[in-house]
């Protein structure tokens, strides 16, 4: 599933690709269960940080039915547990990726944004790359892989074309991009729509955001955050437990 010249270039431009259809409903479906089973409470292995409840539940302000329901997001799963380990080493992810990044690939994070219904909220406008990822230069692309539809209702992704070239922004101007974002005057804003088993892969410094979830279903996403093996790691020591996925490291690299 090697890109053609006329993606790669789509997505220097861009800052973002979608590949449709990338994964098959077999593949998808046994990310939903094992992700329900992890939210569940049922796996030993995956510490309690990996865990965040949506703001507004743990505040008391909203209800979920269940724990799982109550979740925005599970992170670090792939290195704890086999399931999602297959799925970051799936060959026609990492062929794209190798298409953006070169032969020697590493996995930084990742993380199911679960979005449940009603309570899933919004993910102000950011950049990935300076949200814990110490690596030099940032060489950073966002795998996001649909596990139900996502649709403007229940919350999918809204990119802004072509901002991975100012490089990386100061905070405060993300505050900018998010005030018009909310109140309807921000040009070039493009909803991410996505059909089940299709993957958006996106710039380390693309600006984006998501919508809350206004609908009745799920909105999950998994979001695999892949760098080059490249890459300088800049973080102390001790936080650098990036996987190598395809290829090989290197010395002094991550």
């Amino acid at each position: 599933m090697k890109l053609s010249e006329q993606q790669v270039a789509q997505f220097r431009e861009d800052g973002f690709l979608i590949v449709e259809n990338l994964l098959d409903e077999a593949e998808i479906e046994a990310l939903r269960q094992r992700a329900e089973w992890v939210a569940g409470g049922q796996s030993p292995r995956i510490p309690k940080e990996s865990f965040q409840v949506e703001p507004r539940v743990a505040q008391g302000e909203l209800q979920a039915e269940t724990y799982a329901d109550s979740l925005r997001r599970m992170s670090h799963l792939a290195f704890y547990d086999d399931v999602f380990r297959v799925h970051a080493r799936n060959p026609r992810i990492l062929d794209v990726i190798e298409s953006l990044l070169g032969p020697d690939i590493k996995l930084y994070q990742d993380q199911i944004f679960m979005k449940p219904p009603k309570v899933g909220s919004r993910r102000s406008y950011h950049q990935d790359a300076p949200l814990g990822f110490h690596i030099d230069p940032p060489d950073l692309v966002a795998c996001w892989a649909a596990l139900d539809d996502a649709t403007e209702e229940n919350g999918c992704m809204r990119m802004l074309p072509g901002t991975h070239k100012f490089g990386v922004i100061d905070q405060s101007d993300w505050e900018a991009y998010e005030r018009k974002s909310l109140e309807g005057v921000l040009p070039g804003e493009r909803p991410v729509v996505l059909r089940a088993g299709s993957c958006s892969f996106h710039h380390g410094l693309i600006l984006h955001c998501s919508t809350p979830n206004l609908s009745g279903k799920r909105r999950r996403g998994y979001a695999m955050h892949y760098v080059s093996a490249r890459c300088r790691f800049t973080g102390p020591p001790e936080k650098n437990d990036a996987m190598l996925v395809r290829g090989q490291a290197f010395p002094g690299c991550i």
